[in-house]
């Protein structure tokens, strides 16, 4: 919708996408964009992912990014605690709350006005999950297999174009990426999104034994990896006395 073609993937089947992130250029009313499309948390996993592919997918994502803009957070318009998991990782976790965040409903091809589905109702239900958009854009985001939606989905697409342009930083928000990598885990840790509930030596022994198989498998420099541990060590060690002193 964002790029003018068909360019994401999507996936409908019982475990969802895994945590991977495509990046594509559109230019929306004269702005150069970069877009990284997520696939969030594995609903499979009842809103969590498996410990390799958080790390797999957060590092890769991080080592993509010299800045972050702005948050575009898609949903169905049903909110469940996996909804919530996801918007707290990358709202509060990875972007530590820095960096404007709209929320895009989709699925409303059934709703004669769109902007009527955010009414008082659904903004408590956002309100009760501790979601608060700074921007919400109700949308049509397919055309229809007979082009039914043809004209919903360009008022749609102009709608959420403006709603970017308005809402996004005009100096992307960034940090040294190590330190922004280890910031993460200690965040998905204490706050369970990620991680199941362990407890810190072997929370030490996953992190690091996905940690060396994901340098493998992407080449990464040796000083990379030493560069990494070190600051998930620091993390560590900072998760461990807080457990202690709780």
């Amino acid at each position: 919708m964002l790029v003018g073609k068909a360019v994401a993937k999507v996936s409908n089947g019982a475990g969802g996408c895994t945590f991977q992130n495509d990046s594509y250029d559109a230019d929306i009313g004269g702005t150069a964009f970069r877009i990284f499309d997520t696939a969030g948390l594995d609903e499979g996993e009842e809103g969590r992912v498996p410990h390799s592919k958080a790390v797999q997918g957060l590092y890769t994502l991080i080592r993509k990014l010299d800045g972050v803009s702005l948050l575009v957070f898609c949903t169905r318009g049903r909110v469940k605690a996996n909804t919530r998991a996801n918007w707290l990782l990358f709202n509060k976790v990875i972007c530590g709350e820095k960096v404007p965040i709209i929320a895009v409903v989709t699925g409303l091809e059934d709703e004669v006005n769109l902007d009527d589905w955010w009414n008082d109702e659904n903004k408590k239900v956002f309100k009760s999950y501790d979601m608060k958009p700074s921007g919400v854009s109700c949308v049509v985001a397919v055309r229809g297999n007979n082009n039914q939606y043809a004209e919903m989905y360009r008022e749609s697409q102009d709608k959420l174009r403006k709603l970017i342009l308005r809402s996004n930083r005009r100096e992307p928000w960034s940090r040294e990426k190590e330190a922004w990598f280890s910031h993460i885990c200690r965040e998905v840790y204490q706050t369970r999104i990620c991680f199941f509930e362990r407890t810190s030596k072997e929370f030490t022994a996953e992190m690091e034994t996905a940690l060396n198989e994901f340098a493998m498998e992407v080449n990464m420099s040796e000083e990379d990896v030493e560069k990494l541990k070190k600051n998930l060590l620091i993390a560590e060690k900072t998760m461990g006395k807080k457990t202690k002193s709780g």
